[in-house]
């Protein structure tokens, strides 16, 4: 005789320990099984769903937790894993609408605020994830994932601080996951706290010596940290655990442009486009690859592709501005450049309660304030701008970095100089400085250009220094590096080394650089070029300096457009890829009459530009 079948809930019991024992496919066939003999069961249909999207069969998984639902629409379990599993398959509008009928029912679900303010972030209303997070958290203090999530979006409003603190509670929750170690190691990157930033990723690669988010990140650090070999070799072990791990191949194609290989980044981008060919990132890396190449037409090519997939991405929408400026194409490029306000690299984007001015209104009689927003050498080139809003009639107050303060304190009439965090007390327009050429229309043919400069150092500074400074021969300063945190070092920056053939007797050469980096201090004090950095308090003293020069001779950095500010003859080396400020193929800048400028005729080759260099000193 034929033993009875099992009573259903006792088959639903066993199927439900297998589930939550993590047997999910057997747990799954016992789902099934009661569903032969009941395909209305709730339990079993709705289990069932959730058993499969976690096998990853998300669509059978949403069918199955809808045929469910079509039996009970008021479990909020349910709703919950509809909206879980919709959010999955990036339907993250249909997946917020199940969430809110799980929440109807059942408000104090923390599971689902969480998911809710997932979907939410994902739609980019970020305030409204960020609320939705602080609901779960407050349901469920140690709930590790909403803070981590609620770390992302803030990391998507760029407040970094606030981004961070909520990464760490994530972290000391779950003190083992290298996952949430990656997080706060991102935040530290993007706080240019670098060496910080690699320790946090070298804790998680002990836990997970192949974790590709560790390595990458890590490669981050080191490329910021000026170790792009280290960099390379950390990301070259990404493919050993994920060969077609796209974000490898875009961090690689990023360390080669920094270490001088642009034909082999575009090979990098190249292998990303071929796995990836409809992610946006990838194709705004191929431009970037192109950029770097010298192919700017091509590279805006790939933006517009980019832009396609992705219209509001930041990333892009950047390097689709610098590649128009650099090509001088200025009518659109600096409408373009506005898109900086969304990027997280500058301070452009203040608020205040005053209308931003955008040059569509007279300013006589009015007060501007102008405010700096990225670094000292932006200020010094774009403080121009000032003296043709005060010749326009305003009255006019500029914010500065506090280096500068002195530098500036006689600018000119009708121009007030406060400090970097200072705003005056009444204004009524305001403008950060960069926005300026858009305001007044700068075309090439029209940008602002000072014959014999727009600053100066004080007589009695200049005084100072000419009687330090030997007679008789060519006073000529030197700079050979700038910034080591700025993005772009290692290509832009030289070894002191290299110059040594120029030095030659008769000629009085004096070092320029504030800081002098620990590789090159031996090749210097063996040089006989003078070392004036622990003189140098500021840039006034600097500027005091070259006014005693008869040429300055620089890398691109602060002190190159200080000295063509001062309206004193300099000679700048770029490299291959310039800044968009060099523009392309030309030798001389529309930006400072007495600059003279020396290319790299392919990527890395210093020696050339230094023998050039020699050459023209001949001459």
């Amino acid at each position: 005789m034929k033993p009875p079948p099992r009573p259903v809930s006792q088959q639903l019991n066993e199927a439900i320990a297998l589930f939550q024992q993590g047997h999910i496919a057997d747990a799954e066939a016992g789902f099934r099984a009661i569903m032969k003999r009941d395909p209305r069961h709730f339990d079993a249909l709705h289990l069932a769903g959730v058993a499969a999207a976690m096998a990853g069969r998300l669509e059978e998984g949403a069918t199955l937790i809808r045929r469910a639902l079509a039996i009970n629409a008021r479990s909020a379990a349910a709703h919950g894993n509809l909206g879980s599993t919709l959010i999955r398959l990036g339907r993250y509008s249909e997946g917020l609408i199940s969430l809110d009928r799980a929440l109807v029912i059942d408000p104090k679900a923390a599971n689902a605020h969480h998911n809710r303010g997932f979907a939410l972030m994902k739609l980019q209303r970020l305030d409204d994830a960020i609320a939705a997070f602080d609901r779960a958290i407050a349901l469920q203090p140690d709930f590790a994932a909403a803070h981590n999530d609620r770390g992302s979006a803030l990391m998507d409003q760029y407040k970094l601080q606030e981004a961070l603190a909520a990464y760490e509670k994530a972290l000391s929750l779950n003190p083992h996951a290298p996952g949430n170690m990656v997080n706060v190691a991102l935040i530290l990157c993007e706080l240019q706290r670098y060496a910080e930033a690699l320790a946090m990723a070298d804790t998680a690669l002990r836990l997970d010596p192949q974790h590709g988010s560790s390595l990458i990140i890590r490669s981050r650090a080191l490329l910021a940290l000026g170790r792009a070999a280290e960099a390379l070799t950390t990301v070259e072990k990404v493919f050993q655990a994920d060969p077609k791990s796209v974000q490898a191949h875009l961090w690689r194609a990023a360390t080669l442009n920094l270490l001088a290989q642009p034909e082999a980044a575009l090979v990098a981008v190249e292998q990303a486009r071929a796995l990836a060919p409809q992610d946006a990132s990838v194709h705004n890396n191929y431009g970037f690859a192109l950029g770097n190449l010298g192919r700017l037409e091509e590279a805006l090519a790939s933006y517009d592709v980019a832009l396609t997939l992705k219209p509001d991405d930041r990333e892009t929408l950047w390097n689709r501005a610098l590649a128009l400026l650099v090509l001088g194409r200025f009518e659109e490029g600096w409408l373009a450049y506005e898109y900086r306000n969304l990027r997280h690299k500058t301070v452009a984007a203040r608020k205040y309660p005053k209308p931003l001015w955008w040059g569509k209104e007279p300013i006589a009689g009015r007060h501007l304030y102008i405010y700096w927003e990225q670094g000292l050498g932006d200020t010094i080139q774009f403080a121009r701008y000032a003296l043709l809003a005060a010749a326009a009639g305003a009255q006019v107050s500029l914010s500065v970095q506090d280096p500068l303060i002195r530098l500036f304190k006689d600018f000119a009439p009708g121009v007030t100089i406060i400090g970097q965090n200072d705003a005056p007390a009444e204004f009524d327009l305001h403008c950060p400085l960069m926005s300026l050429p858009l305001a007044f229309g700068t075309r090439l043919e029209t940008i602002p250009a000072f014959e014999n400069g727009y600053l100066k150092a004080t007589a009695e500074d200049a005084a100072r220094w000419d009687q330090r400074l030997p007679k008789g021969g060519r006073r000529i300063g030197l700079v050979w590096s700038g910034s080591q945190i700025h993005t772009n070092d290692a290509n832009r920056s030289i070894r002191f080394a290299k110059f040594s053939a120029l030095f030659q007797p008769g000629d009085v050469w004096v070092s320029l650089q504030k800081e002098v980096r620990e590789a090159d201090r031996a090749a210097l004090a063996g040089s006989g070029v003078m070392d004036m950095s622990a003189e140098l308090g500021d840039f006034a003293d600097t500027a005091a300096l070259i006014a005693n020069l008869d040429l300055v001779i620089s890398v691109d950095t602060s002190v190159a457009h200080l000295a063509g500010a001062l309206g004193k003859p300099t000679w700048v080396m770029l490299p291959f890829s310039p800044d968009f400020r060099w523009l392309l193929n030309r030798e001389d800048s529309p930006w400072y009459p007495k600059m003279r400028l020396f290319r790299q005729g392919r990527a890395g080759d210093w020696d050339g530009v230094v023998a050039r260099i020699g050459e023209a000193l001949r001459q």
